[in-house]
C-alpha cells in the first residue's frame, strides 16, 4: 500500500459522498446517505471540507475523517464528526494514522479540546480513540417517551416558564460548553432549538434546551431533548420537562445524545413514562 493523507476538499461532493457511504458499510449501526443529508451535515453541524481528512491509495480514497471547530469565548472545541474506512483496508492501521493526521490539524488551529462520540458497543473504535490520548467523559442515552404520558400538566404555582431561541444562550453560562457536539446550543438552533427555563422569582431553577418539530404555532410532531441544566431539584426537573416536553400531547419525544452524569435526570425520564433504546453512546475528550 502506498497511502498519503489529504484535506477532504480535493475530492468533489460526489466522490465525498461516495468514500462516506463505503467507509460505514458493515458497522453496527450503517449509514447511507443522500447528496442532500451529506451537505447538509457541514452546514448545519459546521464542518470543514478544510479540516477534515482523506486517506487515499495512490489516487484512490479509502479512508476519512470528518471534522469541525467551534469557539467559545475564545476557547477552540473541534468534534471528529464521522469517521470510516472502507471494507476492504480496515484493520490494516489507516485509523491510527489518520487520527494523527487530524490531530496535526486540530493542533494547526491552535484547538485545545477535541471531542468525539462513539458507540458504545464499538470497542475496537474507543480502544483506537484511547489509543490516541481520548478519555470516556459520559455515557451518551437515547431515551423514548412517545404518546401522551398524563392527562394535565402539574401547576406551575409560584413557578413561570421563559422560553426563547436557543442561539440566544451561545456565549451564555446557561449550559454546560464540553459537551456532545449536536448537543450544543451553538448548533442545536440550526435545525430549530429552544431554550425553556423554569423561574421562581425570576430567578432561573432549571433549563432544558431542546427541538420541536413540525409547522409553526400548530401542535408539535415531536421534540427532541438534547440537554437540562439544574439544581438537581427533582420537582423541578419534573416541572420543568412536563412543560418542555408537553406530558399530555400524544407527540413523540426523545433524547438525543443525552448526557447520563449523576443520572439524576435519566431517572426522572424513565420514571415519567420515558423507555431505554437500543443505542447508546459514549462522549470522548482530549485536552491539548
Amino acid at each position: 500500500m502506498n497511502i498519503t493523507y489529504k484535506r477532504l476538499s480535493l475530492l468533489n461532493f460526489e466522490d465525498a459522498l461516495a468514500l462516506f457511504n463505503k467507509g460505514f458499510e458493515g458497522y453496527l449501526i450503517p449509514m447511507h446517505l443522500t447528496m442532500e443529508q451529506f451537505v447538509g451535515r457541514f452546514g448545519n453541524e459546521g464542518l470543514s471540507v478544510e479540516l477534515s481528512v482523506v486517506a487515499f491509495d495512490g489516487n484512490t480514497p479509502i479512508g476519512f475523517i470528518l471534522q469541525g471547530i467551534r469557539e467559545n469565548d475564545g476557547v477552540k472545541i473541534s468534534w471528529n464528526g464521522g469517521t470510516g474506512i472502507i471494507p476492504k483496508y480496515r484493520g490494516k492501521g489507516v485509523g491510527l494514522h489518520l487520527m494523527k493526521e487530524a490531530e496535526r490539524i486540530l493542533v494547526e488551529n491552535e484547538v485545545a479540546f477535541a471531542t468525539l462520540e462513539a458507540l458504545s458497543e464499538n470497542g475496537p473504535a474507543i480502544k483506537l480513540y484511547e489509543k490516541c490520548g481520548y478519555e470516556i467523559q459520559d455515557k451518551l442515552v437515547f431515551l423514548s417517551g412517545s404518546g401522551k404520558l398524563i392527562d394535565k400538566l402539574p401547576e406551575l404555582g409560584d413557578y413561570e416558564l421563559e422560553r426563547f431561541p436557543a442561539f440566544l444562550a451561545i456565549g451564555s453560562d446557561l449550559f454546560p460548553t464540553l459537551v456532545p457536539w449536536q448537543t450544543a446550543e451553538s448548533v442545536v438552533p440550526k435545525v430549530g432549538g429552544e431554550v425553556v427555563n423554569l423561574l421562581k422569582e425570576r430567578e432561573i431553577k432549571a433549563s432544558c434546551l431542546i427541538r420541536k418539530r413540525g409547522i409553526y404555532n400548530n401542535p408539535s410532531d415531536g421534540i427532541t431533548l438534547f440537554q437540562v441544566a439544574s439544581r438537581d431539584e427533582q420537582h423541578e426537573v419534573n416541572l420543568l420537562l412536563a412543560h418542555a416536553l408537553e406530558y399530555d400531547q400524544p407527540v413523540s419525544r426523545s433524547t438525543y445524545n443525552f448526557m447520563t452524569g449523576k443520572g439524576n435526570v435519566v431517572s426522572y425520564l424513565q420514571e415519567s413514562g420515558f423507555e431505554n433504546t437500543a443505542i447508546s453512546q459514549v462522549f470522548m475528550l482530549k485536552k491539548y
